[in-house]
Formats: structure tokens, sequence, C-alpha cells
């Protein structure tokens, strides 16, 4: 028992230096190992291992996308030098393409917002300029409306669905240009101008109104 106490208790100076020098080894040992154990997980999670080449045929594209080869080249010797994986590398590339997607798509509603505005500017632009017109009434409401009803017989006629789809699209409909072609389309066949109903002369209805109709 005496012994026993000794070497366990503390009393034996040459115990304790064994027992100290036995606990730091394996505490280095165990260290190590869960190094080790680490690196191993990573292996196993496929994090880790370049291949002798990356090969991105896995990767499915977005419809509309093109696969960038070019810099699919200047990510390899990055992916060799961080040791990535294949299914490491696909999943950067996943994450790429979500970015160009979402950039993609932000870029799509400025552009469409642009356009609107775009629109906007040209249509009140292209009012101006008739409203100036001394040709059509150049402020007159009277000459203008009487103008705008021989326009719009010609316009009626001669106009196809398609021709007017474009018209209105690009606001061409509200051009001086465009209006006074089918006035002189509309002359062509007769003085005999038919004057709305929801546009007399003298309403006070804006010159797109009385050639186009009223929007409510």
């Amino acid at each position: 028992m005496s012994e026993n106490e000794q070497t366990f208790g503390g009393v034996n100076p040459q115990g304790t230096e064994d027992l100290g020098t036995g606990a730091g080894e394996g505490t280095q040992t165990d260290f190590q190992g869960s190094n080790n154990d680490g690196q191993g997980s990573g292996v196993d999670n496929g994090v880790y291992g370049s291949p002798e080449s990356y090969d991105f045929k896995d990767i499915q594209l977005p419809e509309g996308f093109e696969f960038d080869n070019e810099l699919a080249s200047k990510f390899a010797p990055i992916g060799k030098e961080l040791n990535l994986s294949q299914q490491s590398a696909n999943k950067l590339v996943n994450l790429y393409i979500q970015a160009q997607q979402s950039n993609a798509a932000k870029f799509s509603e400025q552009f469409a917002e642009y356009k609107k505005q775009e629109s906007n500017a040209t249509l009140l632009n292209y009012e101006a300029l008739l409203n100036k017109d001394v040709e059509i009434g150049g402020g007159d409401a009277t000459k203008m409306n009487a103008y705008l009803d021989v326009a719009d017989k010609g316009y009626s006629k001669f106009a196809s669905p398609e021709l007017m789809q474009i018209l209105q699209e690009t606001h061409l409909d509200y051009h001086p240009a465009v209006i006074k072609h089918f006035h002189a389309l509309a002359a062509l066949t007769g003085n005999d101008s038919v004057m709305k109903p929801n546009a007399p002369a003298g309403s006070g209805l804006s010159a797109a109104e009385i050639l186009y109709g009223s929007s409510d």
C-alpha cells in the first residue's frame, strides 16, 4: 500500500515526473490525431483533393446562360492551389451562376424602368409638338378639332391593326408628321369628314383625346 501511495499520491518525485511526461506525450498524440481526423473528415466529404483537371459537365446552366470556358480555365490553378475537390469547385461555380442570375434580374428591372421613363418622355414631347404645330391648329381648339377629325378618319380607314399597334407602342400616333399623313389620306377620299360625337368643336379636349378617343 505504501508503494502505491508513493506512486499515485505524488510522494515519489520520480513517479510524478514519469506521470507528467506520459500525460504530455499522450496529449500531443491526441492533438495530432484530432488534426488528422479533421483532414480525413474533409476528404470524406469531398471538400479537398483537387482532381487532375476540373470538369464542369455536371453544372446545370439556367436558360439563356452559356458556360464561360475562359473563366473556368482561370479558376483551375486557383482551385488546385486551394486543393479544392471537384465537388467544392462545382459549389463555387453554382454560387457564381446564382449571383449572375441575380444581377441579370436587377439589370432587367432597371432597364424596364428606364424604357418606361423614356417612353413617357417621348409621349410628352410628341404631345407638345402636336399642340404647337400651326398647320394642325397651333393651340386653337376649334381649328385643331376640325383638323384631327379629318386625320382620325384617315387613320381609321388606312391604318391596319398591325400598323396601329406599332404607332401606339412607339407613341408615333401622337407625332404631328403622322397625323398630317393620315389627314392627307383622308383628304384624298373627299372632304366629308364626320365629327365625332364625343369631341365637338371647342370641347376643350386634348388633341390626343380628339384623335384617338378618351381613355375614360
